[in-house]
């Protein structure tokens, strides 16, 4: 078994998004008369997750066509240009119904305190210190403390011997997973929260354009803006009709902020 400290760096992948039901968009559709419109839309390319926003925004309004609705007597057929007009008027509720997936691997615990504030319209399931001992102590280091690297190292080095100190009064062979798990807890309370872990996080678009805007400003800690970094240039390569508003821009540091022309919609 390895027993070493490990220099890691935060990485992420995108795992999963909404998929739409064909079959249960055209029972939609039929409902509202407007198998017209399908016909038509189907012409423009666009993700799941942007057409479920425009189904969900046309809804509203029963804007799928002229004579649905007696108060409308203009439509947007263009998607590109109906969905920046919901972020322009800050329609964002319709961007909730549509979710991305990411793994987020290699971060800290430091990251994942800052991670858990963005709670409304997300999920996260965390690897557990209560159930899992590490085999290594794997972390990623700021640049800020490569001057004193070393110095760093040895301390670590001195908490990685205390855990394994504390380990070695347990007969883990001879416990059971309940009784691992109590005594796994324990010890776990020494270790930094620089420790390296996995996260699996799901979010709906509004709130990932407002993770993007917040984590990769200037004054959000470093590894946030790595891994947001990361994921506005996921976002705009698949999802170019929500984030297509974001411009990037260079910070002293390597990372890059990403600010939107439509904020906090």
């Amino acid at each position: 078994m390895r027993d070493e400290i490990v220099e890691v760096e935060p990485h992420v992948i995108k795992i999963a998004e909404t998929r739409i039901d064909e079959d249960a968009i055209r029972e939609l559709l039929k409902f509202y008369n407007a198998a017209g419109w399908l016909r038509k839309t189907k012409r423009h390319k666009r993700s799941d997750s942007e057409f479920l926003t425009e189904l969900a925004g046309r809804v509203c309004y029963r804007s799928y066509g002229l004579g649905l609705n007696p108060n409308i007597t203009k439509i947007r057929d263009d998607p590109g240009y109906y969905l920046q007009n919901v972020l322009r008027s800050r329609h964002g509720s319709v961007l909730e119904h549509a979710t991305v997936t990411f793994a987020f691997l290699n971060v800290s615990r430091v990251f994942t305190h800052e991670l858990v504030r963005h709670r409304a319209g997300t999920a996260i399931s965390q690897e557990s210190l209560r159930y899992v001992r590490p085999l290594d102590l794997n972390l990623w280091l700021p640049k800020d403390l490569k001057p004193v690297s070393r110095d760093f190292v040895t301390i670590m080095e001195d908490i990685r011997k205390g855990y394994r100190k504390l380990e070695e009064h347990f007969p883990w062979d001879e416990m059971n997973f309940e009784e691992k798990k109590r005594v796994t807890s324990a010890p776990r309370r020494i270790l930094p929260e620089g420790l390296a872990t996995n996260v699996i996080w799901t979010a709906n678009h509004r709130t990932i354009r407002w993770a993007i805007e917040t984590r990769t400003d200037s004054s959000a800690e470093i590894e946030i803006r790595q891994v947001f970094g990361s994921v506005a240039q996921i976002c705009i390569r698949d999802y170019p009709l929500l984030y297509g508003d974001f411009r990037k821009k260079a910070l002293e540091d390597g990372t890059f902020q990403y600010t939107p022309e439509f904020s906090k919609v």
